[in-house]
């Protein structure tokens, strides 16, 4: 304050050389107020710099000691990965050894057994199993269709189909069943028609539904042509169906997956 009163200055920081060789203000006081600085460093700047040159110096060695701790920590790593690479070696070695214990196991069985199971007859009835299996995959039977005297179920089947926007080339088509005896109720004998290709039958029977909302068609029915076991099972599933239409009434019932699905109306 006496400083900045003896040379003009406002504040501190207008102290300057060229303000303070000024001819009013004597060597004496110069000497004084130089005294009166230097007293101020000793007291405050010092202790401030002699803390910051030994922060200074624990920094480095914390620091030195950091990097020396992530060496630790990398050579750990290191000894890890290599236990772990020589577990997994071991653990290959022992399931190599395994396997190839089973398959001479399974090798000792199969030479036993093959014989056996590829029998020419075993053979044969494989054969003709997979051959019926890709017929029917080429065809569908139609129920509800009336049956009349001289039909002709080649144009009826077309009709049905043209319905669906479905054009296929008809290999063969026939009734199904014994025909009606004389006396007994007359029945609708389900026909089977043939196809070129799996493909038509799977998307004729994808859009079976739209029949429903033909007129003359209400009653008619397709579906995939099935094996006798098949027929049982889903004939199964359709009188299950039924027992719930009656038990419960105001849930909507379906077959999806061969299991009876009963959902609320609402959903």
């Amino acid at each position: 304050e006496t400083m900045c009163k003896e040379t003009g200055c406002t504040d501190n920081a207008q102290l300057r050389l060229e303000t303070l060789c000024k001819s009013k203000i004597t060597k004496n006081t110069l000497a004084e107020w130089l005294e009166t600085v230097c007293r101020i460093f000793d007291a405050y700047a010092s202790p401030v710099l002699s803390t910051a040159c030994t922060l200074e110096t624990e920094m480095g060695r914390l620091k030195s000691e950091r990097i020396e701790d992530q060496k630790k920590i990398i050579e750990l790593q290191e000894k890890i990965i290599e236990k772990k690479d020589l577990e997994m070696d071991n653990v290959k070695k022992e399931m190599k050894t395994a396997v190839q214990s089973e398959i001479k196991s399974y090798s000792s069985v199969l030479k036993t057994t093959c014989s056996k199971a590829l029998a020419p007859r075993k053979v044969q009835a494989a054969l003709k199993t997979a051959a019926a299996e890709e017929d029917r995959s080429k065809s569908l039977v139609i129920y509800g269709i009336e049956e009349k005297k001289e039909e002709k179920l080649e144009e009826t089947v077309l009709d049905i189909l043209s319905h669906l926007d479905e054009k296929p080339r008809i290999v063969s088509c026939c009734r199904l069943g014994r025909d009606n005896v004389q006396g007994e109720a007359v029945t609708r004998k389900p026909v089977r028609v043939n196809l070129s290709g799996s493909d038509h039958v799977r998307q004729i029977l994808q859009k079976k539904r739209k029949l429903r909302s033909v007129e003359g068609y209400t009653t008619v029915y397709l579906c995939p042509d099935r094996t006798t076991e098949e027929r049982v099972a889903y004939k199964n599933l359709v009188d299950e169906m039924k027992r719930k239409r009656l038990s419960e009434p105001e849930k909507h019932h379906f077959i999806r997956n061969n299991l009876v699905v009963s959902v609320s109306s609402g959903t």
